[in-house]
């Protein structure tokens, strides 16, 4: 069995609202943090994906999270509403989706080797875009390859795309120990159809795509 989990984390004085801005725009710190919810060891398999959502007010941060075992918090400033997860899914049905991804593309290299680069600038170098033409060329690699990217990964996760739109892309820089994590983020919504309900359940509890240490590849489903 797998949780769903909504955690608040509301500031009540100065001391906290530090802490709390501490952990706004870097979602590695936010990952860590999230990570104190369990009895885990940090190295172990990360055992929740967390993604970041709108708070109410701006002393407090909010998170969705789903996860192998329930969340336990020993603060009394963090919320954690927790039920478990059990989605029900039928071949054919159709449902609305969300999520945040990391689109990347394997670059082939000398002797067929492979590197995995960011979609959007591994593509404006591939078609040699004048500068001039690179905010727009841009644009259209967002929202017309985009979507088909995400297309052609859908059928190996048990879905198929009727409808998709990149409503947000960002490109993310924030520290993790010494180094600056650059990381392109596309939030995509639109309507799915159900192919293989066991293959997409198991994405909906282990996530699709890279940087999920960072918030990424938790995908949300609601009815039509």
């Amino acid at each position: 069995m797998s949780w769903f989990s909504r955690v608040t984390i509301r500031a009540r004085n100065e001391a906290e609202l530090r802490q709390l801005r501490a952990l706004c725009g870097r979602p590695y710190a936010q990952h860590q943090a999230l990570w104190t919810l369990f009895d885990r060891l940090q190295g172990e398999e990360q055992p929740f994906l967390f993604r970041q959502m709108a708070g109410d007010a701006n002393d407090e941060l909010c998170f969705l999270m789903v996860s192998d075992d329930p969340p336990e918090t020993g603060r009394d400033w963090w919320r954690v509403e927790t039920k478990p997860y059990q989605p029900e899914l039928r071949e054919g049905q159709r449902l609305r989706f969300n999520v945040c991804l990391n689109p990347t593309r394997t670059e082939r290299l000398a002797r067929g080797r492979g590197k995995r680069q960011d979609y959007v600038m591994s593509r404006l170098h591939q078609l040699q875009v004048q500068e001039a033409r690179r905010a727009v060329e841009r644009q259209r690699i967002i929202h017309e390859e985009l979507p088909l990217w995400l297309a052609g990964r859908a059928a190996s996760r048990g879905f198929e795309l009727e409808s998709c739109l990149v409503d947000r892309f960002d490109v993310l820089r924030f520290p993790k120990g010494e180094h600056t994590v650059t990381l392109s983020v596309a939030e995509f919504s639109g309507e799915l159809r159900v192919v293989d309900p066991e293959r997409l359940s198991d994405v909906l509890r282990r996530g699709m795509g890279h940087g999920q240490s960072f918030g990424l590849g938790l995908l949300l489903l609601k009815p039509r």
